[in-house]
């Protein structure tokens, strides 16, 4: 008896210890609120690049940087890299451009002949005409290696360039979707010092339309010179005077022979003024890092993430209704990610004698315009690119959602979309491997480009990962606020995160093979994304749990005056069923709303407070 009273007094007398300790907070999770408190607080007004705030947010962050012990990496001990984004552009008069072939001369029909996109430089231009075909340099999956401009000495010329790319139609097109855009084409121009760009529209375009684009579908890179975009007829007729095959019969070889066909027009000039204005916002990466030891200690991983928003909503890209003056705190976006960065590098900075590659630490601004922070960074790096082995991204991570497993309901994982997987060799195997101590529910995406900084680099050839918790319907709205962040899941992100950072800090070069991919854009949790089927009519919802299997499609938003609203659906309503068929997941919502018509009425049976109701929606056509 005596000893059971003894053992019951210690009981009484450990307990209040073990709850206390149960109760002890987590540094790690105190941190990272701490950091996403101040990152989406009012006082770093949404982030935008018009904003004071924007600045503040980069102070702290080097700071962070400074505190944990990185290192600066930019010269003269700085951890700041300044550089310029441009807004869109605003064309005034004069615009003009004249062509001059030997002794005939034309002026082209503004609005009418050309127009200038927003890619377009200021100023009086002038230069010799050639065509490069397609505008390519790239390497097909198969290793083959294509190029508009090999031979062609366009320095100080303005090039003729087509839209798309060769055998664009073909089942499996023989570039990524990438290469064809006219941010990629304006790249690749400057990189051979081409003094302007007039792009025409290929032949499967111009067999629909040869309508002049809409100038604002070419942000994204920009041109000192002009950057026109013009009519066929223009071009046919300069390449008939010049005694050239036409663009139908230039397209039709390069097609067939999957070989570039690319010339300088003799005796052909354009000269001409383009007058452009457009902001320029000057702002800033941030930028530490921390030295490596051993054999691999010149090489480098990088682990970023974007740290820019949206500001007050007024520069762009708000989904909320009126955005103006709206703090757009962008709490997940990406005050999630920043904050995940913030915790790895004090991590880091913790170690002593580590063993490995450099790892550098970068907070990038600008992506909300387009990613411009990381491609200014991979053009210009604090380390070489060429011994840059493995990039690190985490965008929204902040959101993680439980999500049912199918054959046991009652059980829940953490769902992540893991990006890149198919970038480097091992990298899908090792995803698998590290995930047997986290229990993420995986979406995998083999690709590594999309709307996130790991393209920039994943474009520069270097394996790349991307973390992300999926969309959400406060995603770029002002309602993206601190208090819905799931800050124990976001920390689940970030040390998944340096899993992948231990191992590929260490790992022989050798063993790290990187792999081209297809697709990367794709959002698996977001039916409005790249998945999204072409022409397919919306009801102007946001489903709310995306990653279910069985349980119907939840509403997670409305979107004020949408069909769905005018129905009569409402958050938190349960899809179950629609246009008699049943509606278990996502992709039987695709495919359901895949067979209807824009202003043909269907109904749509949803559960609401545990009853079943049928509701009449007209969808509306799609954006």
């Amino acid at each position: 008896m005596q000893r059971r009273r003894i053992f019951v007094l210690a009981l009484l007398v450990w307990l209040p210890f073990a709850a206390a300790e149960e109760l002890k907070p987590d540094p790690a999770l105190e941190r990272i609120k701490k950091d996403l408190y101040f990152l989406a607080g009012d006082e770093c007004e949404g982030r935008g690049l018009k904003t004071k705030g924007v600045v503040k947010a980069g102070d702290y962050i080097a700071k962070a940087f400074r505190d944990a012990g990185l290192k600066p990496g930019m010269p003269e001990g700085s951890y700041f890299q300044p550089f310029k984004v441009y807004g869109k552009a605003a064309v005034t008069m004069p615009v003009n451009i004249a062509i001059q072939q030997g002794d005939t001369g034309s002026e082209l029909k503004y609005r009418e002949q050309f127009i200038p996109t927003q890619a377009s430089g200021a100023g009086k231009f002038s230069g010799e005409l050639a065509f490069a075909g397609y505008g390519i340099t790239a390497t097909t999956a198969d290793g083959k290696k294509y190029d508009d401009y090999a031979g062609l000495d366009v320095k100080g010329k303005i090039v003729i360039v087509l839209r798309r790319m060769p055998k664009a139609d073909d089942k499996t097109p023989p570039f990524e979707e990438y290469e064809a855009t006219f941010t990629s084409k304006i790249e690749n121009a400057v990189a051979h010092k081409a003094a302007g760009i007039l792009f025409v529209s290929d032949r499967t375009k111009a067999g629909k339309t040869d309508d002049l684009i809409d100038p604002s579908s070419t942000a994204g890179a920009v041109l000192s010179g002009p950057v026109y975009h013009v009519k066929r007829s223009v071009i046919d007729g300069l390449l008939k005077l010049a005694k050239k095959p036409i663009l139908a019969e230039l397209e039709a070889k390069i097609d067939a022979d999957f070989k570039p066909d690319s010339f300088v027009l003799p005796g052909t000039t354009a000269s001409g003024e383009v007058t452009v204005t457009r902001t320029v916002y000057d702002t800033r990466n941030v930028v530490g890092y921390l030295d490596g030891s051993g054999p691999l200690a010149e090489e480098t991983i990088v682990i970023g993430a974007h740290y820019d928003h949206l500001g007050l909503g007024d520069e762009g890209s708000s989904t909320d209704p009126k955005p103006q003056g709206k703090v757009h705190y962008g709490a997940d976006d990406n005050a999630s990610g920043t904050s995940g960065l913030l915790e790895l590098a004090r991590r880091y900075g913790a170690m002593k004698e580590r063993k490995g590659r450099r790892i550098v630490f970068i907070a990038f601004s600008g992506e909300e315009k387009g990613l411009i922070g990381s491609v200014y960074y991979v053009k210009h790096p604090a380390f070489p690119i060429d011994t840059t082995r493995f990039m690190i991204n985490m965008d929204m991570i902040g959101r993680m959602t439980d999500t049912p497993d199918k054959d046991n309901p009652e059980k829940k994982f953490d769902r992540l979309v893991v990006y890149g997987t198919g970038t480097e060799a091992g990298l899908d195997a090792l995803s698998e491997k590290l995930n047997a101590n986290f229990q993420f529910k995986m979406l995998k995406i083999s690709g590594g480009r999309g709307d996130s900084d790991h393209t920039s680099f994943y474009n520069k050839k270097i394996p790349v990962l991307f973390l992300f918790t999926g969309t959400h319907k406060d995603y770029h709205k002002s309602t993206d606020t601190p208090e819905k962040i799931n800050y124990a899941g976001l920390k689940k992100v970030a040390d998944f995160a340096q899993a992948f950072a231990e191992y590929y800090a260490v790992i022989p070069a050798d063993k790290i093979v990187y792999q081209q991919t297809k697709g990367g854009s794709e959002d698996p949790t977001n039916p409005n994304s790249g998945v999204r089927m072409a022409n397919m009519p919306r009801l102007g919802i946001m489903p709310g749990n995306y990653g279910e299997e069985d349980a119907g499609v939840l509403i997670g938003g409305v979107t004020p005056g949408s069909p769905a609203e005018k129905g009569g659906l409402k958050e938190d309503d349960l899809i179950v069923e629609m246009a008699g068929k049943p509606v278990k997941n996502m992709t039987n919502y695709m495919t359901v709303m895949g067979t209807q018509k824009a202003g043909q009425e269907m109904e749509i049976v949803i559960v609401r407070d545990k009853k079943k109701l049928a509701v009449k929606v007209v969808p509306a056509p799609a954006k």
